[in-house]
């Protein structure tokens, strides 16, 4: 027996310790004898004590029940009462502390044993009693779901803290009150009161459950959608004791159902609306579902294709191989998989990227296999647009440089590999296609590119390759030639094309190429060596003349070879100042004075002496070393003008032609830098001339009007150099307007005794006077050439007659001098 500790509250201590003695006989331990409440009252505060036997009648201000009462309710601790009342009044009082026994003094030692024992065990039985209801109360306030009980009739006994929340009842306003008023509910879409089912429960006996889209109502008015389950409270003879209502707000499940519904019929929208192909296997590779798309792929219903294979669907055999074995690597390896097939069906072919996803069940084998596929038939003609782009010309879809090269590399392994192999490559060039471009526009310049590649294309034969480079040059393989009449046959037919007109957007084209060609040799490594010797040879075709051919060899190199040398050294020209300017004196006719100067441009080449322009100005403008050349030239010439100007004063005074190249004239920045050496110089602007030929002029109309103007806002003379060769055109002279003419040397050279070319000259030197022009008559060598100038009233001349060009200093000494006329 485990140890009970007792208190022994007696206002007469003999008793007390006669009860004390019988006690520990019985084994329990006697932890005190106290006479008064007030002691019992500090006693019971110790948490040892486990038993209180109280005397009703004590010493102090307190008797033995308002003790007990004290005892008992504070310190949970049993009470059994001792006293010699047994009148009913005492006992009436004594009950309202619930004493755990009453024994009447004085009394046999079994009664006291008996009494004590009881009480322990009945202490006891409350104590858990007690720890089990704290324990429900408070699993009840601690659950999330709302607990109402009743009693028999139907009255509420209990609810927890979220019956109250969910109601809106406070459990100390509901309780005694109708279970039916606090929990009042009604049907979600009707509105209709639904009866109180506690009521069917209690009269039952048996459990039952609200209907779907159940609301209670609030006491606020709230409406919240419930469920709930309610169950008869029995005793343990079955008798209905109440009844006990738990249920739920299934507010936010009722909106997670909903949005989850929603989601599904917008997965289900997405799915049967997605352009992708989206279908699912089993594992014998059967279909159990396949959105339309599929039908729209294929024709087949989609109804058709569930429970059936690939092959039953008589998909084509080698999608069907693909497609299933792709199936079952999924289903084996549980690795989802991405792969590209193509299905041909109605004669059209169309490419899927296809993702095979595994779906596992939870034992973690594949129940079944999600597929995608999507259309990529765009991408693949897109991706095979952008290969060809990469190899082809976007204006004429001719193959371009890159894939030529490509085609021309394989030539020449072929010749490696064969003795009697034998290819061709031709270069061609668009004769005068800056003039199509600059008189008719770029739009039809292209459309001439254009109908141009069409036309060589019908010329080849089947296996050649023509391509163009870029701009207007174009490049044609012969391919597995027999001998050179293959090559001769094919340019021929190019040249004999291009004799019709191109008829481009209302407008008559003619046209010719120069072509260049090289034949296929052992020497040749690299196909960019056949493209550079082609491009030699076209070269020398287009300097002999428009729509001409010319076969490359080896002294063509060696030309090239020399013309880049001669490149190099005209760079350094510039830097080592190997240039000079020589003057040639420009008379008037009637006394043969000297009125001003040509300059013109002569290279003091370190090896090769004396250079004159015919072999380098072609290439300065090619180049575009014109232009730091040119300027120069405009520069020095100016500067030695000015210093003449002060030395040989005249009036009026001495005045200085310069040549302006077909590059300058295009220049952007050449009136700004005119004006800048202009006013470096203190040379006056009406003492420069500028020379220009009429190509120059006619290359660029819009562009030459505006120069001209420009120039004649600063004073500056315009002369028309080699008049005559050119267009010769009067709309010309009157669009821009010159002060003097000058007549190439070439007519001047013609002039004889029997009058060749005098109608001409006389036509110019008409011309001119009637427009208010000076003329100037070049390259006069001959006395009768003298003659006839003057006869024809030819104001100006310049030529070896009356002086060739000469350096600074010499120019210097003949003016100190004169020029002495000489008598025809």
């Amino acid at each position: 027996m485990s140890k009970v500790n007792i208190l022994i509250v007696e206002d007469e201590f003999i008793v007390g310790m006669d009860i004390q003695k019988r006690l520990e006989k019985f084994g329990y331990t006697v932890l005190g004898i106290v006479d008064t409440g007030e002691e019992a009252i500090e006693k019971a505060a110790d948490d040892s004590l486990d038993l209180v036997l109280m005397d009703i009648t004590l010493k102090g201000k307190m008797d033995g029940v308002e003790s007990a009462q004290i005892i008992h309710n504070i310190f949970n601790i049993p009470v059994i009462y001792l006293t010699v009342d047994d009148d009913e009044k005492t006992l009436e009082r004594a009950k309202i502390t619930d004493p755990f026994g009453y024994i009447i003094k004085p009394f046999k030692e079994k009664e006291l044993k008996f009494n004590i024992e009881i009480s322990l065990s009945k202490h006891e039985i409350q104590k858990k009693l007690k720890q089990n209801e704290q324990w429900l109360n408070t699993i009840l306030k601690s659950i999330g779901d709302g607990v109402i009980t009743s009693d028999a009739l139907g009255a509420v006994t209990f609810m927890n803290p979220v019956a109250e929340v969910i109601t809106g009842w406070k459990y100390a306003d509901a309780f005694g009150k109708e279970a039916t008023e606090v929990f009042n509910i009604a049907h979600e879409k009707t509105r209709i009161k639904i009866e109180s089912p506690i009521r069917e429960v209690l009269e039952s006996g048996v459990s039952v459950h609200l209907p779907e889209q159940t609301i209670l109502i609030a006491r606020n008015g709230a409406e919240i959608p419930i469920n709930d389950s309610i169950a008869p409270i029995k005793d343990d003879d079955g008798n209905i004791m109440g009844g006990v209502l738990v249920f739920q707000d299934i507010t936010e499940r009722k909106q997670v159902l909903e949005t989850l519904a929603h989601r599904q019929q917008e997965f289900k929208a997405l799915v049967e609306n997605a352009p992708d192909i989206i279908s699912r296997f089993n594992t014998q590779l059967r279909y159990v579902y396949v959105n339309p798309a599929i039908e729209k792929v294929t024709g087949i219903s989609a109804e058709t294709f569930i429970g059936k294979t690939n092959a039953e669907l008589n998909l084509p055999s080698e999608f069907c191989g693909i497609y299933d074995h792709k199936l079952q690597q999924v289903f084996q390896t549980k690795q989802e998989t991405e792969f590209e097939c193509s299905l041909a069906i109605a004669w059209e072919i169309k490419h899927y990227h296809t993702r095979l996803v595994p779906e596992l069940g939870s034992d973690g084998s594949v129940y079944s296999v999600l597929s995608i596929a999507r259309n990529i038939t765009a991408l693949k003609l897109a991706q095979a647009q952008l290969i060809h782009d990469a190899f082809h010309d976007l204006l004429t879809g001719l193959p371009n440089r890159a894939l030529f090269l490509e085609r021309v590399e394989r030539a020449l392994m072929s010749a490696k590999r064969r003795v009697d192999y034998i290819f061709a490559v031709l270069f061609l060039d668009l004769d005068r296609f800056k003039v199509v471009n600059d008189s008719l526009g770029h739009m039809i310049g292209d459309q001439l590119l254009t109908a141009l590649a069409r036309t060589l294309e019908n010329c080849l034969r089947a296996g050649d390759t023509v391509a163009r480079l870029g701009g207007d040059e174009f490049t044609i393989l012969l391919d597995n030639l027999t001998n050179i009449d293959d090559v001769t046959n094919v340019v021929e037919r190019i040249h004999e094309a291009l004799k019709s007109a191109f008829k481009l957007s209302g407008n008559e084209v003619f046209t010719t190429v120069s072509i260049g060609i090289v034949l296929s040799n052992a020497s040749y490594n690299r196909p960019e060596e056949l493209l550079r010797d082609a491009d030699i040879a076209m070269y020398h075709a287009k300097t002999s003349g428009k729509g001409r051919h010319q076969i490359f060899d080896s002294t063509m190199h060696t030309e090239v070879r020399k013309l880049l040398e001669l490149e190099m050294d005209l760079r350094q020209a510039i830097e080592r100042q190997e240039f000079q300017i020589h003057y040639q004196p420009i008379v008037l006719l009637e006394n043969q004075k000297i009125i001003g100067f040509e300059a013109l441009l002569r290279w003091q080449h370190p090896q090769h002496g004396l250079v004159f322009p015919d072999s380098f100005i072609p290439l300065a403008e090619e180049t575009g070393l014109i232009l730091p050349i040119g300027y120069w030239v405009l520069r020095e010439a100016c500067r030695q003008m000015h210093a003449w100007q002060r030395q040989f004063p005249v009036d009026p005074p001495l005045t200085i032609s310069v040549n302006i190249s077909t590059k300058q004239f295009s220049e952007p920045g050449l009136i700004e830098k005119i004006n800048q050496i202009v006013q470096e110089t203190d040379l006056e602007s009406s003492n420069l001339k500028l020379e220009i030929t009429e190509s120059v002029l006619m290359g660029n109309i819009q562009l030459a009007s505006f120069m001209i103007l420009q120039l004649q806002q600063m004073n500056i003379q315009l002369h028309l150099d080699d008049f005559g060769t050119g267009y010769s055109s009067l709309s010309y002279l009157h669009r821009f307007p010159s002060s003097a003419l000058k007549i190439d040397r070439s007519f001047i050279a013609k002039i004889g005794a029997n009058g060749e070319n005098l109608e001409i000259i006389q036509a110019i030197i008409s011309l001119a006077q009637s427009l208010n022009k000076d003329v100037i008559a070049e390259g006069v060598e001959t006395v009768e050439q003298l003659a006839q100038l003057r006869a024809m009233k030819c104001k100006y001349a310049q030529g070896y007659f009356f002086c060739k060009p000469l350096n600074s200093k010499s120019i210097e000494r003949l003016m100190a001098s004169g020029i002495q006329p000489r008598q025809g």
